[in-house]
C-alpha cells in the first residue's frame, strides 16, 4: 500500500473540495435548471455548514457558544479554506469581520460564463447558510452583512452582535 503524507492529503482535499462543489452545481443545474439547483445547493450547504460547525467545535475543544467561540470556529474554517480577512473586536458583544478575499468568489471570477451569477450566490447561498449555522450555534448572536464583494463592494463584512 502506498504511504500517504499529511501534505498529500492536504493537496488532494484542498484542490478537490472547491472543484467538487462547482462541478456538482454545474451538473445539477444542467439537469434541473438554475432555480432548482440553487435551492438544492442551498439546502445542502445549510446542512453541511451546521455539520462543519459541530465538528470544528469538537476539534477545537470548544464547550460554550459565546461570540468569541463563534469567531474561533468561523475563522478556523476560513483560514483552512484560504479566505483573507481581518477581525475587528468592537466589544465583548460585537465583532465585525472584514473579508477581502473569498475563495468561492475567486473560483467564479475565473469563469467568464458564471460571473453574472456571483450576486445570486452571495445573496441566495452564502448569507442564508451562514445565518442558519450561526442561529443554530447561538440564537442570541445576530448576524448581518452590509457589504459584499459579490455585489460590487470592496469587501464582505460579517457583523455579529450578542443580544442578551
Amino acid at each position: 500500500m502506498r504511504k500517504i503524507t499529511n501534505a498529500d492529503k492536504l493537496f488532494y482535499f484542498e484542490k478537490n473540495f472547491f472543484t467538487m462543489d462547482g462541478v456538482w452545481m454545474l451538473e445539477t443545474e444542467k439537469e434541473v435548471g438554475w432555480d432548482t439547483a440553487l435551492k438544492i445547493d442551498r439546502a445542502v450547504w445549510v446542512r453541511l455548514m451546521r455539520i462543519f460547525f459541530r465538528r470544528i467545535k469538537r476539534y477545537l475543544k470548544i464547550e460554550s457558544t459565546n461570540l468569541d467561540d463563534l469567531i474561533e470556529i468561523i475563522t478556523f474554517r476560513w483560514s483552512i479554506e484560504g479566505w483573507k480577512y481581518e477581525v475587528d473586536q468592537i466589544s465583548a458583544f460585537e465583532v465585525i469581520i472584514n473579508i477581502k478575499e473569498c475563495p468561492y468568489k475567486a473560483v467564479m471570477d475565473r469563469n467568464q460564463e458564471r460571473q453574472e451569477l456571483i450576486p445570486l450566490i452571495c445573496n441566495n447561498m452564502c448569507f442564508p447558510f451562514y445565518k442558519a449555522a450561526f442561529e443554530e450555534f447561538n440564537p442570541k448572536i445576530k448576524f448581518e452583512r452590509t457589504s459584499s464583494l459579490g455585489l460590487g463592494d470592496n469587501r464582505y463584512d460579517f457583523c455579529f452582535k450578542l443580544v442578551e
